[in-house]
């Protein structure tokens, strides 16, 4: 008998928590498979505390393995959908080797991507916060502007290290500034030559108020919470565009700066946009049953899709891509999946979110339970014991509750783990009869020969076998990135050979900026 395999894209609050309540309702009969870039889950509303130095940052995430005990957990990268085949198509290892996985039923729950297009330089000089690298590379920001600010004998150069800005004032905005002025005060005594109102932490908000999802008394008592602590709150102002040295705002300011994090600007991701799926408001539209329109057996929740929470088409309602709503659809879907394996009729999705709540740091908080406004000391701990119950796994929780306990009593840590520069440009060295490159890999970039030699083995199209000596000075890569395709070829060294490889994203940026280059390597490419 045929057992149906179910592939999970995406390991996010939506593809985890449907993986689990699947294998719990199909008791082994369906073969799941959660496929991911990375190995772990990550609980985002808790990276403003990692970046603040509150939690480690293992600690505020889950193994996928650990967590989803007998489901098939494959890290590797989906590049493409063949709905028609019933296949899902990607790159897995560290060659990127093509491979193609047949499903019966399909889950897309990729997620939403940082979108900062509409605004100039926000790619190239702002921080976001959407994974635990992001948290990482804010803290490791700070630190090391307040370490140079404490040194410096040029007022210009510490007024840049100590202005922290962060642009949108919803709820991943409000936490993570909240989170950067406690952990700005409670580091500051360990600089002595730095003073409060030396230090400048701006919040731009192109609304007239924070948090706008929350009544307005709240988002009056976040604000005022804000502005108590020395944050500058500028309302009504939108982001323009950002330089290595400054933010400017739409109404002509600017903010000499060094650190910006930008926490608006989510949007479908390149893969989404790829797919032969019509995006609505730049989400999936799925059906009230979390199937994917015209797609039958394909079903999308979480903040990858446009959920629809009523039938009125002139005021339609649409579930808000939060976390309370992600899994409470994972329980839904993966019912659905069951049902539509036994014939069933499926369960239409309804749900009543219990309230909204944000940290502001400082040990205040805002938040709406049932109807009930609470704020101050107890909004803060409802907000901390609702993220502990929706932590994933028991680990998760006690590691985060001891790390909060502990903040309570210890300093906060001001290491600066420095990351290295990774050289756009590095050496490989093969021994004699080793592998290369396989055909049929996502090309890793651009490769000289320094000394040796190689061959290349490729299969005419009448099936003969042709080879190619590759010989010092010759080079390879150069098309295949171009056209975007992959490798045609199995190259392998016959003696000791060494070559240096120009890594893929470098060198298209030089080949796109530098016409010379693209000239000279257009004349030879292979």
């Amino acid at each position: 008998m045929h057992t149906q395999k179910v592939v999970i894209i995406g390991g996010g609050f939506g593809g985890m928590f449907t993986a689990k309540k699947l294998h719990k309702l199909s008791k082994g009969a369906l073969d799941i498979e959660l496929i991911s870039q990375i190995n772990y889950f990550v609980y985002q509303p808790l990276l403003p505390e990692v970046a603040a130095g509150t939690l480690n940052p293992q600690d505020a995430v889950t193994p996928l393995r650990n967590f989803l005990k007998g489901v098939q957990v494959r890290l590797a990268e989906v590049t493409d959908i063949d709905f028609d085949a019933k296949q899902v198509v990607l790159l897995q290892g560290q060659r990127k080797i093509l491979q193609r996985i047949n499903y019966d039923h399909l889950v897309i729950t990729t997620g939403q991507a940082a979108n900062l297009s509409l605004f100039p330089g926000f790619e190239h000089h702002s921080l976001t916060m959407k994974d635990l690298s992001d948290a990482y590379r804010l803290r490791n920001r700070i630190i090391e502007c307040m370490e140079m600010a404490d040194v410096t004998r040029f007022p210009d150069i510490k007024q840049h290290a100590l202005t922290f800005v962060v642009g949108g004032g919803g709820f991943s905005g409000v936490e993570t500034m909240g989170e950067m002025a406690e952990m700005v005060d409670r580091i500051l005594p360990e600089y002595p030559n730095i003073q409060r109102h030396e230090i400048r932490l701006v919040m731009i908000q192109l609304g007239n108020r924070v948090l706008p999802e929350l009544p307005e008394y709240l988002s009056e008592y976040a604000l005022n919470q804000l502005e108590k602590r020395g944050v500058e709150v500028w309302l009504n102002t939108g982001i323009h565009s950002a330089t290595q040295h400054a933010l400017y705002t739409n109404d002509g300011r600017s903010l000499p700066t060094h650190t910006i994090v930008t926490t608006i600007g989510n949007g479908p991701s390149e893969f989404l946009k790829s797919l032969p799926i019509e995006l609505q408001r730049g989400r999936i539209a799925v059906s009230a049953e979390l199937e994917v329109l015209g797609l039958a057996d394909v079903w999308s929740i979480g903040d990858t899709a446009l959920v629809p929470l009523n039938t009125n088409q002139d005021h339609p309602l649409y579930a808000p891509p939060t976390a309370q709503f992600a899994v409470a659809q994972a329980e839904v879907l993966a019912q659905n999946i069951m049902h539509r394996t036994r014939g069933e009729n499926l369960a239409t999705f309804t749900y009543k979110a219990a309230g909204m709540m944000a940290s502001l740091g400082g040990r205040r908080g805002v938040a709406e339970i049932y109807g009930r406004r609470v704020t101050g000391i107890p909004a803060w701990l409802l907000w901390r014991a609702a993220y502990i119950a929706m932590l994933p796994g028991l680990a998760t929780k006690i590691r985060v509750a001891l790390d909060w306990l502990f903040d309570f009593f210890m300093p906060r840590t001001i290491v600066y783990m420095a990351e290295r520069d990774r050289p756009a440009t590095r050496y490989l060295d093969y021994a004699d009869g080793e592998v290369v490159q396989h055909a049929n890999e996502v090309p890793a970039g651009f490769y000289i020969v320094l000394s040796g030699s190689l061959t290349q083995e490729f299969e005419r199209a009448n099936g003969e076998l042709e080879h190619h000596q590759l010989q010092v000075g010759d080079s390879w890569g150069s098309r295949a990135l171009k056209e975007h395709r992959l490798t045609h070829g199995k190259i392998t060294a016959r003696e000791e050979t060494q070559l240096l490889l120009v890594n893929s994203g470098d060198f298209q940026r030089l080949r796109s900026a530098y016409a010379p280059f693209n000239n000279l390597l257009s004349a030879g490419d292979k």
